[in-house]
């Protein structure tokens, strides 16, 4: 059926799934009195948008999948993608609060709104809500998969932490660092439908290895507009990384084209935050050029593990995601 959609159709399908997620969104919370400060945090959060890139990746794949039914597996895969978009916010609200970051999505994040307690307690909530959205599917295997993801989430955090300011570091740390703070959910994402319904077992590996190159994809360019775009563009503040002391790919890149005699200086710059020099440096050596062509093999990795799947417009909207991941400008 996906492979006789035309792309009117698949959009139109598509807006309609996008419209169920959106409501299970505004409805997850409970009107019960001892809950009304958190729901309206966690609704300020869920109401800033965002790409829902996430939510939108597990509509595809399932409509990808061969003979997938949209009347019997629907409300089980909007239900799924619901959650991942929530397990995705309440990590960011988490991360907001470890950044001190004050904007988000170009909006007062939690943390700088109510405090750290109060957001780290909203994240915790929009937790709960993500597994009570999980209950629906009434699946062991994708909630065993979330639970996995949850763990890889953090492990990825603990990295970023453990390396902090390292100057050294292996690029190869990077590639696993990002895959864990980001390609888990991705990887979740695509793959979330052929767990879920039965007699797609055999794809589930590609497309966990889709969303796993997608991840890293999309990680590449944020990091790399971290240093190329400004703050109205990302709805955030730029040069965050520098100010943490998180060493991403631009500035390995910068370290490591740049003349002994400049590096010195540059590594000065960047143990100051000096954006305006590590910019330069990163400008100077065309690291953002290298980071451009990692992002574009990851971008096509993910694209040749779709082999797997028919030809549909479901397929190659799937494919056009890894093209917006990294031709993005915020």
């Amino acid at each position: 059926m996906a492979a006789n959609t035309s792309l009117s159709d698949s959009n139109t399908l598509l807006a309609a799934s996008m419209n169920k997620v959106e409501e299970l969104l505004n409805a997850t919370y409970t009107t019960y009195k001892l809950e009304t400060n958190v729901n309206a945090m966690c609704m300020h959060v869920i109401q800033a948008g965002g790409k829902r890139m996430r939510p939108r990746l597990v509509l595809l794949s399932a409509h990808a999948l061969p003979n997938y039914d949209a009347e019997q597996h629907e409300d089980n895969v909007c239900h799924i993608a619901a959650a991942i978009e929530l397990l995705h916010t309440a990590t960011l609200v988490h991360d907001d609060v470890i950044d001190k970051a004050p904007m988000r999505r170009g909006v007062t994040t939690l943390n700088e709104q109510d405090g750290n307690h109060a957001a780290v307690l909203a994240g915790d909530y929009l937790f709960t809500r993500c597994f009570m959205l999980l209950q629906r599917p009434s699946n062991l295997n994708i909630i065993s998969e979330l639970n996995s993801t949850l763990s890889k989430l953090v492990v990825g955090e603990l990295y970023q932490l453990e390396h902090e300011g390292d100057l050294n570091l292996d690029p190869e740390i990077y590639y696993e660092t990002i895959y864990h703070k980001t390609g888990v959910l991705f990887e979740l994402a695509a793959a979330a439908p052929a767990i879920i319904i039965e007699g797609h077992e055999h794809l589930i590996d590609p497309l966990k290895n889709f969303g796993r190159k997608l991840g890293i994809a999309f990680q590449i360019k944020d990091d790399m507009l971290d240093y190329s775009a400004d703050s109205a563009e990302l709805g955030k503040d730029a040069g965050i990384d520098l100010n943490d002391q998180r060493i991403t790919l631009p500035v390995l890149m910068a370290l490591t084209h740049c003349s002994d005699e400049d590096k010195e200086q540059l590594l000065c710059d960047i143990k100051a935050a000096n954006l305006e020099a590590v910019r330069d440096a990163i400008v100077s050596t065309n690291a953002l050029e290298y980071c451009e062509e990692q992002a574009k093999k990851a971008c096509a990795e993910a694209k040749a593990a779709l082999s797997v799947l028919p030809e549909s417009e479901f397929k190659s909207q799937m494919e056009a995601l890894c093209d917006k991941a990294i031709n993005r400008q915020h």
